[in-house]
């Protein structure tokens, strides 16, 4: 082993944007909170990918479109009988991104995983090509090949937009302790957008055979039941 920078400049890797986040208390009982992020990722490997195990410079710059995630949370507290209620809002793109290092979006729960075109070359292929097997390749083995570019950004399905709510039944018990006993609906609008993605990329099917077929959608809607103490 050794490193990178021996071969040439380090990678290049950064993130830039805007963050924005507001915070409002119109009355006692009232809570608001927005936020949006916008910016894009660069990730950047040409330096040295030629150099150090890879013939192939595809993907070696990145550059990802400017999005923007949306969030929201809201909160009230009805008088008198001391019930709150409670939202909580996120909306993002949803894009397949060719990479050689995925990363999962990460909201209220990941929304949904990256995913390559991969297809797998025969060993003796590949040994054919570079004079070589590949690392850890044995000959009747196979390389998973990435197939799409990073500039192909794929799109998979509409925005996603997940909201939560909560109810609660306050029940003061002295001393400043309270009981908060409530009931959680996650996934309020029931959607069932895909979160994982088929990867495989079978060449010799049209259209890549199974490929982008979701394998994990967003769980359903459902109910829960808490019971929270402060003190």
């Amino acid at each position: 082993m050794t490193f990178e920078t021996d071969y040439g400049p380090a990678r290049i890797n950064y993130w830039h944007g805007v963050d924005v986040t507001v915070n409002a208390r119109l009355s006692g009982n009232t809570r608001l909170q927005f936020g949006t992020t916008t910016g894009r990722a660069i990730n950047d490997t040409c330096a040295t990918i030629v150099l150090v195990d890879s013939p192939d410079p595809r993907n070696c710059r990145s550059v990802d479109p400017v999005e923007t995630t949306l969030r929201g949370l809201a909160s009230y507290t009805i008088p008198k009988v001391d019930v709150q209620v409670s939202a909580t809002m996120r909306s993002q793109p949803p894009r397949i991104f060719a990479t050689n290092n995925p990363t999962i979006f990460v909201g209220i729960q990941p929304l949904m995983n990256p995913s390559d075109a991969n297809y797998n070359v025969p060993n003796t292929v590949v040994q054919s090509l570079l004079g070589r097997l590949p690392p850890g390749g044995v000959p009747n083995g196979t390389t998973q090949i990435t197939l799409v570019d990073n500039a192909t950004k794929i799109i998979a399905d509409n925005r996603r937009t997940q909201v939560d709510m909560r109810f609660a039944k306050i029940i003061r018990l002295g001393g400043g302790r309270r009981a908060d006993v409530g009931v959680d609906l996650q996934n309020l609008l029931n959607t069932n957008y895909g979160t994982v993605f088929e990867s495989q990329y079978d060449y010799v099917s049209p259209n890549g055979g199974t490929w982008l077929n979701p394998t994990t959608i967003l769980g359903p809607r459902f109910v829960r039941l808490n019971v929270t103490f402060n003190f």
